[in-house]
């Protein structure tokens, strides 16, 4: 897939909080301009115009407006869960769309940017996942964090399940399986869990070159880490309803070993 720069008039201009001025870097059609002077409020724009306008063979397959619009939006959200402490702002044809204001480094837990991008109701039924695991080899250890939705919140589609690698918004066959294993006991069959989830591993025992787009990662060790995915949240799991049966809350925060099969 041709990046935006090369198939549109696509405008990246940036300030810095000590800069007395900022910075623009003009592409048209992927012809790339000098980097000028402009004037420019704090923080990065990203002004993407007249979308396939050199390559009109493309264009005709563009679907509806807000169909596209809503792809925009779909990946917004991934890079608004991802850096809570940055704000985003997204414009369409001269209009303010929606705003993801910023709430500090560790906001993802306190659960305001959960609320703008996945709705209050998310929220209401989150459980908090942040948990670490020590593998026997004395590697560096995994950390698996974020959100899971308790099983009464459940989507008839996968729109909202995030997972992210070291920051990277990832899609991963072996993780998704442990997921949905982890759910298998309290799921009904043919509905999906919503979660956000960041797993945290040594990048030197992840691939993050297995795809184009750097949309799938391959896992030096799958099999340790779908087994540290799905018993981290099958523990959560148990751990609320144990909470919930007793009258309760359940515990948040653990650690645990895990040894390599």
């Amino acid at each position: 897939m041709r990046p935006a720069r090369s198939v549109s008039r696509f405008l990246l201009a940036s300030r810095r909080g000590d800069d007395d001025r900022g910075s623009a870097l003009q592409v048209d059609g992927g012809r790339v301009g000098e980097i000028a002077p402009k004037a420019q409020a704090l923080g990065t724009t990203v002004e993407v115009r007249d979308l396939f306008y050199n390559v009109p063979a493309r264009r005709k397959f563009l679907r509806a407006e807000r169909t596209e619009l809503g792809h925009i939006e779909d990946w917004l959200r991934q890079l608004a869960l991802a850096r809570p402490d940055v704000e985003l702002r997204v414009s369409h044809n001269g209009k303010p769309l929606r705003r993801y204001k910023p709430d500090g480094q560790n906001a993802l837990f306190s659960g305001d940017r959960l609320t703008e991008t996945l709705g209050e109701e998310f929220l209401a039924h989150a459980l908090q996942v942040d948990r670490t695991a020590f593998a026997s080899e004395g590697g560096a250890p995994l950390r698996l964090s974020g959100w899971i939705a308790q099983p009464a919140y459940s989507r008839a589609s996968a729109d909202q399940q995030f997972l992210y690698v070291n920051g990277r918004a990832v899609r991963d066959r072996s993780v998704a399986h442990a997921v949905k294993q982890a759910y298998a006991d309290v799921l009904f069959h043919g509905r999906q869990p919503a979660y956000v989830l960041f797993l945290e591993v040594d990048p030197r025992r992840v691939d993050v070159n297995v795809h184009p787009a750097k949309h799938e990662v391959r896992f030096r060790d799958a099999r340790l880490i779908h087994d540290f995915v799905y018993r981290t949240l099958q523990t959560v799991l148990a751990e609320t309803r144990a909470g919930a049966e007793a009258g309760v809350a359940a515990p948040d925060r653990a650690q645990s070993d895990v040894t390599q099969a």
